[in-house]
């Protein structure tokens, strides 16, 4: 088995079996922010073994006579098929699967640029929008809206914007407004819209497969728990989160690139928030997450390092 087939295999295995163990929630909501390292490091772990094994193939093919000699005549006959040599069914399956295969390419490329460059427009166009329709509170650090949801969500832009509206500032106290910005600026802080709008380009060009589809859903929901980490310093300011969140937590409409605090899984975040892991659970979380994490992004290249021999126990 070559090192490029060995890769293949390997992001195969990964792509169905981490979503399947990753979705198992009690570990990683103990450390969100871990939990967030050990999704993106399969998703890049798959993404690095798939590009891996088109390198491998085409040193493999530049540097091996043989493989250049069988590539060439193979080549050869393609071209003589595509110009008709072989009768007109011939150079039509022949043309059929060039354009096919450019077509796959480029499609998949394009895609991927164009949805990472459509989110990055649509949320900069909405930051623009909201600082010019609402008016800036100094003080609070926020575009202020007057519409009549309760809803606080932060925005990327230039610069990036945190947008408040008036019936959520006229509901929240002044605690609950300090630590409920707090997570705003948490989640523009930690560029959770790069993580949010890398997965959910993936998840778009490549539906079938779940590790993009369910890691999309899984960040959004671990990055709104690593906001709550952020924004909280002791008990008491969990409990103004708590309150903050069951008071923003009626549903309305916001952008779909917003990073609203009370927007996902809020039960979920308040049950964490109620009943934080002790000090030997996190400490565990975070040691078995770390290793995940290491294990994954090394993944690639052991098993490309295995297969070529490079290893001792190598294949």
């Amino acid at each position: 088995m070559t090192a490029a087939a060995c890769l293949i295999v390997y992001g195969f295995v990964v792509a169905v079996v981490a979503p399947r163990v990753l979705v198992r929630r009690a570990l990683l909501d103990r450390a969100p922010t871990f939990g967030v390292t050990i999704w993106l490091a399969a998703i890049v772990s798959v993404l690095a073994a798939w590009l891996g094994a088109v390198v491998l193939t085409a040193v493999e093919v530049l540097l091996s006579p043989e493989v250049r000699h069988v590539v060439g005549r193979c080549a050869a006959s393609f071209c003589a098929a595509a110009l008709g040599a072989h009768g007109s069914v011939g150079q039509w399956l022949a043309i059929g699967t060039a354009v096919a295969l450019v077509a796959g390419t480029v499609g998949a490329s394009f895609g991927l640029g164009r949805a990472l460059l459509r989110a990055r427009t649509l949320t900069h166009r909405h930051a623009d929008d909201a600082r010019l329709l609402g008016h800036h509170d100094s003080t609070l650090g926020a575009v202020i809206l007057d519409v009549p949801e309760r809803v606080v969500y932060a925005v990327a832009g230039r610069p990036p914007t945190i947008v408040l509206s008036r019936p959520a500032l006229q509901s929240l106290d002044q605690d609950q407004l300090s630590v409920i910005l707090a997570h705003e600026r948490a989640h523009l802080a930690g560029r959770h819209h790069m993580v949010l709008g890398l997965s959910g380009a993936l998840a778009r060009i490549m539906p079938r497969v779940r590790l993009f589809t369910t890691g999309r859903r899984e960040l959004a929901r671990l990055v709104e728990m690593c906001a709550d980490d952020a924004a909280i310093h002791d008990s008491r300011s969990a409990r103004d989160l708590l309150r903050a969140l069951v008071t923003l937590s009626a549903p309305v409409g916001m952008p779909g690139s917003a990073l609203a605090a009370a927007a996902t899984d809020v039960t979920e975040r308040a049950q964490r928030l109620a009943s934080p892991p002790d000090r030997r659970a996190l400490r565990r979380a975070r040691t078995l997450l770390t290793a995940g994490s290491v294990t994954l992004l090394a993944g690639p290249t052991l098993v490309g390092a295995v297969a070529c021999g490079v290893l001792p126990f190598g294949l």
